[in-house]
């Protein structure tokens, strides 16, 4: 029987001694019988649109392993990483846990987390699985040891409303200049309609980072000296246009916006345009239906090229679990053709499991099939984020993304927001790798 609990921070601060995961499963008192293992497993990110996938992937998995109980707990995702910070403080980590790709070099550099390397080389589903896939978890840590397997891969897109659009006689924009023109035609604030979403709060970094560097073409976040291309001129360019939106074509309290903020104003009709992955997928649909929703990959730069900042995450097992083994039987199941297939075709992501890729339910959306064109084009670039820096995470939450609101309230200027992200005027590393 699977229990679902999404604890607050609070109670999980008060169970230092007792953890989250001490919680008995619903349907059962007492003590665990001898002979059945549990296993807790978190998700970074529960909600209606994910956690109702995760349960009956647990009942399916608990059915063909009778000894094995699953105790699911979802961690909101405005604590999230602090929560698993608390954890590992505590020593009071999960067994196995849905994390964050750029979480993993902090982790391992703590010895939180489980390298799964011998698992996986006496695995033989491993071959289902891309070999890129395998490379880039490996490069998220510099001893380049497998701490994690990837089962969903995500990067940003444009969603627009399509209705709003045909009204206004326009297509979707097919250019940097095409998306700042639009964001303007669509901007009707009489009306509480504004042409754009922006993120100003939680999570703004990534999708900044991601429309910086499709914008600029840059191909690498680092130069052959070490020093960071974030202070890129072509950066600067987009974001003072990009801060231009802001307040006139968007909302004043989007500068507080996380991802459910902004994807809540695109779902009530208060914006025509936002920039998110597509794990708001399904939120979309559900909230207006696929005749008034759009998507287009984000455009190229202006000399043609395409760069994308795409993510996989995925699981990993703590080194902390008490039954390692029964916990890789929970991965390996997690991890197959059936249960990629299944997660990922009901939120909107793209599976790292090859025979799942190949499948129609990824060949046939047509947004899907552009995309994994994109990915497959040999032209295209897929920038490597400093993930492998243990304190990148620490860096983005108390010192770049409150920076950025700085920049949105004017407080601080575009040139000094760029130089410092990239380090004093460019000339040295990257703080966050020091």
């Amino acid at each position: 029987m699977i229990k679902t609990r999404i604890p607050p921070l609070s109670l999980c601060l008060t169970l230092l001694l007792t953890s989250c995961s001490a919680w008995a499963p619903s349907g059962q008192e007492g003590p665990e019988a001898a002979d059945v293992i549990e296993l807790t497993f978190w998700d970074e990110n529960p909600g209606e649109s994910r956690t109702p996938y995760y349960e009956e992937l647990f009942r399916r998995f608990e059915a063909a392993h009778p000894g094995i109980r699953v105790n699911y707990v979802g961690v909101p995702v405005s604590f999230n990483k602090q929560q698993y910070d608390v954890a590992i403080a505590a020593n009071t980590m999960p067994d196995l846990a849905a994390v964050n790709a750029e979480w993993i070099a902090d982790f391992a550099a703590k010895d939180a987390l489980l390298p799964l390397d011998d698992y996986y080389a006496a695995w033989p589903g491993r071959e289902e699985i891309p070999q890129p896939f395998i490379d880039y978890n490996r490069g998220l840590v510099p001893d380049e040891k497998l701490y994690q397997l990837p089962n969903t891969l995500y990067f940003d897109v444009l969603w627009y409303r399509a209705d709003w659009f045909r009204e206004a006689v326009v297509g979707a924009p097919e250019s940097w200049d095409g998306f700042f023109e639009r964001v303007r035609q669509l901007n009707r604030p009489e009306l509480g309609q504004y042409g754009y979403s922006l993120r100003g709060g939680a999570g703004s970094i990534t999708q900044l980072t991601s429309m910086l560097y499709a914008y600029s073409g840059q191909s690498a976040y680092f130069r052959e000296d070490g020093t960071c291309t974030i202070n890129d001129p072509r950066h600067l360019e987009f974001l003072k246009r990009y801060i231009g939106l802001y307040g006139q074509y968007t909302k004043n309290s989007d500068i507080l916006n996380g991802y459910k903020e902004m994807v809540s104003a695109f779902d009530s009709g208060t914006a025509a345009l936002i920039s998110h992955n597509f794990g708001s997928y399904h939120d979309h649909m559900a909230s207006l239906g696929g005749d008034r929703v759009g998507a287009a990959l984000l455009p190229r730069a202006k000399d043609g090229s395409r760069v994308m900042v795409t993510v996989a995450n995925g699981y990993s097992i703590f080194r902390s679990a008490k039954h390692p083994d029964a916990a890789w039987n929970l991965l390996q199941f997690l991890m197959s053709e059936e249960s990629q297939t299944y997660w990922n075709a009901h939120v909107g992501q793209i599976p790292t499991n090859r025979r799942s890729l190949e499948s129609g339910a990824f060949r046939e959306p047509a947004l899907i099939r552009e995309a994994l064109a994109a990915l497959e084009d040999p032209k295209t670039v897929r920038l490597h984020m400093p993930y492998d820096l243990p304190n990148y995470a620490k860096a983005v939450k108390q010192q770049i993304e409150p920076n950025f609101q700085k920049v949105l309230t004017g407080e601080l200027a575009p040139e000094l927001f760029l130089d410092d992200w990239g380090g004093p005027h460019g000339a040295d590393l990257c703080p966050i790798s020091s």
